[in-house]
């Protein structure tokens, strides 16, 4: 575990529940920062805020080598909201495409549920949404089993981002 990567302030998952990234036997996660980067760049994507949470997910992913989970996970989430905002923020059908393509690419290896993330449902929602691009403007990620949307604490953490 890197140090550069941790954060104390960082919640557990909820009761029950021990994702990929979970460590239950020392009661934190592997990477705080990423779960923290997460959850902001999760709840921006299901409030719209798309441009935003491509920043939460692209600063974390310098955290990763190449090659690693985490990185592929990060910069799968990236092109998704990436995605999202060029479609819905200049209807670029083709550049929603290619994105999700990558997305998608990034994501295959990653487990079903990473760091609350429910992964599985994400990769079927990209290629939903490549085949009608409209679906991107109903695009949800699940966090926990839910479906959380952004506070004002997920902008300001966008907005506090080199």
């Amino acid at each position: 575990m890197d140090e550069h990567t941790r954060d104390q302030s960082v919640e557990p998952p909820p009761a029950g529940q021990n994702p990929p990234g979970w460590l239950p036997k020392e009661n934190r996660w592997e990477h705080d920062t990423l779960r923290q980067a997460t959850i902001h760049g999760v709840r921006l994507t299901n409030a719209g805020d798309y441009h935003e949470a491509h920043d939460c997910f692209e600063d974390e992913w310098f955290n990763y080598g190449n090659g690693t989970l985490e990185k592929s996970f990060l910069q799968g989430m990236t092109q998704v909201a990436a995605g999202a905002y060029k479609y819905t923020g200049f209807d670029n059908t083709a550049g929603l495409r290619k994105l999700l393509d990558s997305a998608h690419g990034y994501l295959v290896g990653v487990p079903a549920d990473f760091y609350g993330v429910d992964v599985a449902a994400l990769r079927d929602d990209i290629l939903a949404i490549r085949r009608d691009p409209s679906r991107a403007q109903s695009l949800r990620i699940a966090l926990d089993g839910q479906y959380p949307s952004a506070r004002d604490v997920d902008l300001g953490y966008a907005a506090s981002l080199p």
